[in-house]
């Protein structure tokens, strides 16, 4: 009888003394408690900031190829994308298509960062007119 006794508490130590695991309904223990562990819901991948790097690389060739990255962002209405140009000295600008709502064009710059606040939702292209093919898009939900 004594044994089974031991049986049992060695099988509910190993198997649920550990901590929680940080899920919807957390589990107890000494883990993370409930809601702390990733959402299953759809979400909509938009958040109040992010951050879109002007980036310079070398095409294989010995040219320089201009980028923004990501290309695309997506914020919440009234987020802020901060725009950071990490291609050297090499100015660069956002120049946004004509839309309702766009905020205002980014002029050109070398280093350092920019932002501009989004008010409307909508879709929002802009380019470097300094350098053909660089482009991006912000997402307003």
């Amino acid at each position: 009888m004594r044994l089974s006794y031991v049986v049992l508490a060695v099988l509910a130590i190993g198997c649920g003394g550990g901590g929680g695991d940080g899920g919807i309904t957390g589990n107890g223990g000494n883990g993370p408690g409930p809601g702390t562990g990733p959402g299953t819901g759809p979400g909509t991948g938009a958040s109040a900031t992010a951050t879109v790097t002007m980036r310079q690389s070398d095409d294989g060739y010995g040219s320089a190829v201009f980028s923004f990255s990501p290309t695309s962002v997506t914020v919440t209405v009234n987020g802020t994308v901060t725009w950071s140009n990490e291609a050297g000295t090499t100015a660069h600008n956002v120049t946004f298509a004509p839309a309702t709502g766009v905020p205002a064009n980014v002029p050109n710059f070398s280093s350092g960062n920019t932002n501009r606040t989004f008010g409307t939702a909508g879709a929002f292209s802009y380019q470097c007119t300094n350098h053909p093919g660089m482009s991006g898009q912000v997402i307003v939900q």
